[in-house]
């Protein structure tokens, strides 16, 4: 069979998703041209698929053949980091030896460091970049990012002070110091800085929180309605501005969150042997040691990638069940509104996008957050101890509507939700939501996002 033949033999049957023949053809092909580029960047995305003990490296060879396009190599780091998750840290470290300064690679890197138990050192290629470019003005604003989602916030606005003088007049480093400062709670202080900034949404955000730090809600109502008049589809603010209307008893909120049914909870038509399929299947993607960076996974670990990609039958019979549920939810949804942020696209198509599971062991809870990879948000759970069966202390039960605890606010939640196995709870992306801290026992859950669709 000449080369041509047998890539294109392999090429079809990765096609058709038979990928232990394409991955049998794809080795024959590098058998027999060693030096093939296609061969070798095939054979990588078989692995990854397939998630082979040795993808990592199968995609070090395929990375090899692309030295001279760094930009190029990135993104196929960012492919591997989503399918194999921590595995794939040598080739990230690899890379940065080459280009310390590609602050995407490095953000990925630290996270994956940090989930596979890296404690401080999660930062070290940064701090290894840093030590040879210390005027690299974007590097230092990525490492700030990343301290402030890994909550070190004080760490950053030390770091920031430090090197103040390279960024005098610069707007996105005041706005980064601002939304560090509120985060640390110190009000007064980004209240200073906000009085020198213009009227942009992030500025008039950053204000938004700045006042319900302050208890000042009327006026946030004000900054953050500016807000989601010029970006109608900022959920950061809308999650913010659900907070101040509720406070302040503005008519609106009502129209916002308070319609039925715009949340609630169903069971998905799966029974305890099926749940108990499903869970050892997660079980085995749960490779982390420790909870990723940016996420509100506080005591857990997250899956890497996009859950629903995937192929096996346990996830094709979780996906189906989910949909039916879903289309009865939609279906019972108030009326298409063209200025709301989720019935706007009520009559819309609607898909799966960002995909994920949850586990704790023991202890663990969800920090509030809002989800601004979609329009509707989920939990669904799969595996549940007995003891959150208790309706007076409530352990482990969803909350959506409690604000952060960096708001300061004592608001109780919109609705608290029992986790059972195979209950699915929807509700709007914008909402934020959070668990109670329970103790004892394993908690899995699947989560995902859905998107709006235009329909054809």
């Amino acid at each position: 069979m000449s080369f041509a033949e047998l890539e294109n033999r392999a090429l079809g049957l990765e096609q058709e998703h038979r990928l232990e023949e394409a991955r049998d053809a794809f080795d024959a092909g590098l058998q027999m041209w060693p030096a093939s580029q296609s061969m070798a960047e095939g054979r990588a995305r078989i692995a990854l698929r397939l998630r082979e003990d040795g993808a990592a490296d199968h995609c070090a060879r395929a990375l090899a053949f692309r030295d001279d396009d760094p930009e190029l190599q990135a993104q196929m780091l960012l492919t591997a980091a989503g399918e194999i998750g921590r595995e794939a840290i040598p080739l990230f470290k690899s890379f940065l030896d080459r280009h310390p300064e590609n602050v995407l690679v490095q953000e990925v890197l630290a996270d994956l460091q940090a989930q596979a138990g890296a404690g401080e050192g999660f930062l070290d290629a940064y701090t290894a970049a840093l030590a040879s470019q210390p005027q690299n003005k974007a590097l230092l604003m990525s490492y700030w990012e990343t301290l402030s989602r890994s909550r070190r916030y004080s760490q950053a606005i030390e770091s920031m002070d430090a090197n103040r003088h390279l960024f005098e007049n610069d707007r996105k480093f005041a706005i980064q110091e601002i939304s560090l400062l509120n985060y640390l709670g110190l009000s007064g202080r980004a209240s200073s800085l906000l009085e020198t900034l213009d009227e942009q949404p992030d500025a008039q955000l950053a204000r938004g929180m700045n006042r319900l730090q302050l208890g000042k809600p009327d006026e946030a109502a004000k900054f953050l309605e500016s807000v989601v008049e010029q970006q109608a589809d900022n959920f950061e603010a809308w999650s913010l501005l659900e907070i101040a209307w509720r406070i302040v008893g503005d008519a609106r909120h009502k129209w916002l969150i308070g319609q039925p049914p715009l949340y609630g909870a169903c069971q998905i038509d799966l029974g305890a042997e099926q749940l108990a399929e499903i869970a050892e299947m997660l079980r085995g993607m749960h490779h982390a040691s420790a909870q990723p960076i940016g996420q509100s996974v506080r005591g857990g670990t997250q899956t890497p990638g996009q859950l629903f990609e995937r192929t096996d039958p346990e996830m094709k019979m979780l996906t189906a069940a989910l949909a039916f549920e879903i289309r009865q939810f939609v279906r019972a949804l108030p009326p298409a509104d063209p200025g709301h942020p989720l019935l706007k696209h009520r009559d819309m198509g609607m898909a799966f996008g960002p995909s994920w599971s949850v586990r704790f062991t023991g202890s663990g809870h969800h920090a509030a957050h809002f989800h601004p990879g979609g329009i509707l948000s989920s939990a669904c759970y799969i595996c549940v101890p007995e003891t959150l069966a208790d309706e007076q202390e409530k352990p482990g039960w969803l909350e959506i509507g409690r604000p952060p605890v960096e708001l300061g606010l004592d608001l109780e939640p919109l609705a608290t939700f029992e986790p059972r196995p195979g209950r699915l709870i929807l509700f709007p992306s914008l909402l934020l939501h959070g668990t109670r801290s329970f103790s004892g026992g394993e908690r899995m859950s699947v989560a995902f996002d859905l998107v709006p669709v235009p329909m054809n």
